[in-house]
């Protein structure tokens, strides 16, 4: 792993230690192309890694790495999943089926609801953790992806719970996906 990873917290207007500096940032940043500026910064600097959340705005991000493969040689993506405000704002947005809809593989739209009701209904988790991360990694699509790590929200969660499988299940999930060794983190 690299020693240095670069982070998109700065892009959506989260700041641990000013709400000011967030909202500042929230702004500076509201633009795709001022956001692709400092991604240019730091692949100039030498950084090669960007753990980045699965947070909607990321999909044009990627969309300009796909489009400039070339020029950004040697660059991973860290995705961090699931990006838990996205799925509520959907839900409270477009309501559960609506965010059930929204969030499905669109390649196979009607394979997914299928496979996704089964796994419902024969309380499948690994069925579900694997559309899940389908539909989360899809954005990634052509990019290099070596790792994934898990959003501390969701990890709490398992450990609340009492549900250590949810680790495994993700590893084997994520291992099929992409035909690579998994690493999770909180």
């Amino acid at each position: 792993m690299d020693r240095i990873l670069f982070g998109d917290n700065q892009f959506f207007g989260v700041n641990h230690m000013s709400e000011e500096k967030a909202r500042q940032q929230a702004m500076r940043f509201q633009d795709l192309q001022a956001i692709i500026d400092v991604l240019d910064i730091v692949y100039e600097e030498g950084i090669r890694t960007f753990m980045c959340t699965t947070q909607d705005r990321m999909v044009d991000v990627c969309e300009h790495f796909r489009k400039h493969k070339e020029r950004y040689a040697g660059f991973k993506f860290y995705p961090c999943m699931p990006y838990a405000h996205k799925y509520a704002n959907a839900v409270t947005e477009y309501g559960i089926l609506g965010a059930l809809q929204r969030f499905l593989p669109s390649n196979n739209k009607i394979a997914a609801i299928w496979k996704g009701g089964l796994s419902v209904a024969k309380r499948d988790v690994e069925g579900i953790a694997e559309l899940l991360i389908d539909s989360e990694m899809n954005m990634f699509r052509g990019l290099e992806t070596p790792v994934i790590f898990l959003q501390n929200v969701v990890s709490d969660l398992l450990l609340g719970l009492g549900f250590k499988e949810g680790f495994r299940i993700s590893q084997i999930t994520y291992g099929k996906n992409t035909m690579r060794k998994p690493v999770l983190s909180q």
